[in-house]
């Protein structure tokens, strides 16, 4: 196949050590899976116009488990400005010793193929906690008094002792990167002594603002403290906390996700009940609140107490929620059940302003297996036709093809890939 088979080049995360990112490990061996497979570095496959999945570089890794080990989480930064073309990646090292890197990513081809290359914009650096999980990024105007673009890097360190955000800085990707802050969460709400002892920095997610002072807001999902903790980011380089949402008791708040077309609103997923929350931002106060109780993932009465997925914390263990590119839907999944369940975004346009909408509920509109075990991530492509998955202990990605009109998904394809934790998508053309 030429490149112009391809519509996007997907980046894949993985474990390269066994039992990572579980849980039940300590405590009850860990969800089931093959042990023997372990990833071996990013790997980058292609998705055709169908959705079809196949290996670039014939499925070798474009950056090793010997150059950053435990590469689980990456982001890419399509309007970085690299001297060779193409577009800049940087990856979590998911480890005790939290490291993370910078990547250069292009694209050649021949008679032979495509290849990818992953060439290293920098050295390795300290992530500034333990075991990062999440890697963001944005681009703020006039950051510390600069005239240009900045871009920003935001890690969210999981923590052995405490869960921290790490900031980052740089005025494009040829420069290296600086530290810029770093905020220690604290203890946890200790609602399960097992796990919420101290606080868990888990994801980012990044909304704008109509403060021309304060342009950005980035807000945290700490699993520990069951909070979505609020940072807002000025134009002249200062960060700090401007609030906390409590998030119920107990329910592990995991992921985060701001509207695209309407973003005074988002979407958590809620790891330990099994759950997504959809909340808002006031348009006063610019505080966040949540919109009525959260949704659960799972069919009722599931998991019966025959069945094995009950001894893991009866069965719930929600992952990754994101919406739509139109911003009609939410797509949210559940491990153990290993399904992803589909909502429609129920809203009224407010009386008041006819480019805002009044969220009334989510509605679910399809749940359906994600044909693999522990969907740990997704990603839906930027057309919004396709939906990818990374499953963690089936050892591999499945693709969806998206109807847009409904919102459901169908299967197309799947690849095999040890330990996937993370997908991400860039364009084809792009590269």
């Amino acid at each position: 196949m030429s490149f112009n088979d391809y519509k996007y080049v997907g980046l894949v995360g993985c474990y390269t050590s066994q039992g990572q990112a579980d849980p039940f490990e300590s405590s009850l061996g860990g969800v089931p899976h093959d042990r023997t497979q372990i990833g071996e570095g990013i790997i980058a496959i292609g998705v055709d116009y169908d959705g079809r999945l196949s290996f670039f570089n014939d499925g070798a890794p474009i950056i090793t488990a010997q150059e950053l080990a435990n590469p689980s989480y990456l982001t890419i930064l399509e309007d970085a400005e690299t001297d060779e073309g193409g577009v800049g990646v940087c990856v979590v090292s998911e480890l005790e010793d939290g490291k993370w890197q910078p990547f250069k990513l292009t694209a050649s081809s021949d008679d032979v193929g495509v290849t990818i290359h992953a060439k290293p914009a920098g050295a390795p650096m300290k992530s500034g906690g333990e075991y990062p999980c999440h890697i963001t990024s944005t681009r703020v105007i006039g950051f510390d008094g600069e005239s240009r673009a900045t871009t920003l890097l935001f890690i969210c360190n999981y923590g052995e002792v405490e869960g921290v955000l790490s900031i980052f800085s740089a005025p494009d990707f040829e420069t290296a990167f600086k530290p810029e802050a770093k905020f220690m969460f604290g203890d946890g709400s200790k609602a399960d002594l097992n796990r919420q002892q101290c606080s868990h920095a888990h994801s980012t997610s990044i909304a704008s603002t109509l403060d021309p002072y304060s342009p950005v807001d980035i807000c945290v999902a700490d699993l520990g403290s069951d909070a979505i903790v609020q940072f807002s980011i000025t134009s002249s380089g200062r960060i700090r906390e401007i609030g906390r949402l409590a998030a119920p008791q107990g329910s592990g708040p995991r992921s985060l996700m701001f509207n695209p077309k309407h973003n005074h609103l988002a979407i958590v997923s809620l790891e330990m009940t099994g759950e997504v929350w959809l909340i808002r931002k006031r348009s006063h106060d610019g505080c966040l609140e949540g919109l009525g109780i959260p949704v659960s993932l799972l069919p009722h009465n599931w998991p019966g107490s025959d069945r094995t997925e009950s001894q893991f914390n009866r069965g719930r263990w929600a992952s990754d929620a994101l919406w739509s590119e139109d911003g009609k839907y939410v797509y949210a999944a559940a491990r153990l059940h290993d399904s992803i369940s589909v909502f429609e975004l129920k809203y009224r346009v407010d009386k008041y302003r006819d480019d805002a909408v009044v969220a009334e509920g989510l509605e679910l509109v399809q749940r359906i297996p994600t044909q693999g075990r522990t969907p740990r991530c997704l990603c839906i492509s930027e057309c919004g036709q396709f939906l990818l998955v990374a499953h963690q202990h089936s050892h591999d990605v499945s693709s969806f093809e998206r109807n847009e009109i409904n919102g459901k998904l169908t299967l197309v394809d799947r690849i095999h890939l040890p330990n996937a934790s993370c997908v991400k998508l860039i364009g084809a053309d792009k590269l």
